[in-house]
């Protein structure tokens, strides 16, 4: 009697543990170590350049993913705020190699945005769009068009293909408006108003201290760049974009 007493006693006990002892289900995804992939878009205050004197300043900055050298393998962009861009070629089995000073594509003076991969000149090979924006002294915002010399470099011609637009770009879209065979780009800007130009200049008067006017008042309204054989040409008006001053763009498919 004593032994069917033990033996229920042990089977009690391996039944609550079986009760307890939840099966885990697989992880959809696993965080990887050691990759080689290291960015961080690090940011910091100053007095003169923060949240009171330029609202976005939080907004982050962009990813984009595509095969770079056509060798089958996703390699990634990442834009930086306040430092330089960084490209990073797949190496495979996700190990990645840091080549953007080889690339040219670093730009660190620059506030970057949203960016884009798109072959724009039919090549055959991704070239790289990257938005730039940011309200800081001195700070070029010039959007970059970096094309494809199809041996791990890039060279920017945003000015010659009419692309460097410098009004506070938020991202970029890349499509063909006009069914005519190539790409056409759409510019998502921003823009920054400062309180005191609103009749409020009581409140906050750190925003626009010793700003020019033309200065602030650049960024405006999104523009419709339609593709004229490799030359974009702002087609805007035509096309009904809306054009203000005072322009909220954040993001663009």
């Amino acid at each position: 009697m004593k032994q069917l007493h033990y033996y229920f006693f042990v089977f009690i006990i391996l039944f609550a543990a079986a009760c307890n002892s939840k099966q885990q289900p697989d992880p959809l995804f696993t965080l990887m170590q050691n990759t080689g992939i290291n960015f961080a878009n690090n940011i910091h205050n100053t007095k003169d350049f923060n949240i009171f004197t330029y609202r976005n300043f939080y907004n982050g900055g962009g990813c984009a993913i595509g095969d770079i050298n056509n060798d089958g393998l996703a390699d990634v962009f990442f834009t930086a705020n306040m430092g330089a861009n960084k490209l990073y070629l797949n190496k495979g089995n996700f190990q990645f190699e840091d080549i953007s000073a080889k690339a040219g594509i670093e730009e660190a003076s620059k506030w970057s945005t949203g960016v884009v991969m798109v072959d724009i000149n039919a090549d055959g090979w991704l070239d790289i769009y990257v938005c730039n924006a940011g309200y800081q002294v001195g700070m070029n915002s010039d959007n970059a068009l970096f094309i494809n010399n199809h041996d791990g470099t890039f060279t920017n011609k945003a000015k010659a293909y009419g692309l460097d637009n410098n009004g506070y770009t938020t991202h970029a879209a890349f499509f063909d408006y006009d069914i005519d065979g190539d790409l056409d780009c759409f510019i998502l800007n921003n823009s920054f108003i400062p309180v005191n130009t609103l009749n409020n200049s009581n409140n906050r008067t750190l925003r626009a201290k010793d700003w020019p006017v033309a200065d602030f008042l650049k960024g405006g309204g999104s523009f419709l760049m339609r593709n004229d054989g490799g030359v974009f040409t702002d087609v805007s008006a035509e096309a009904n974009i809306y054009g203000s001053l005072i322009s909220f763009g954040l993001g663009v498919t």
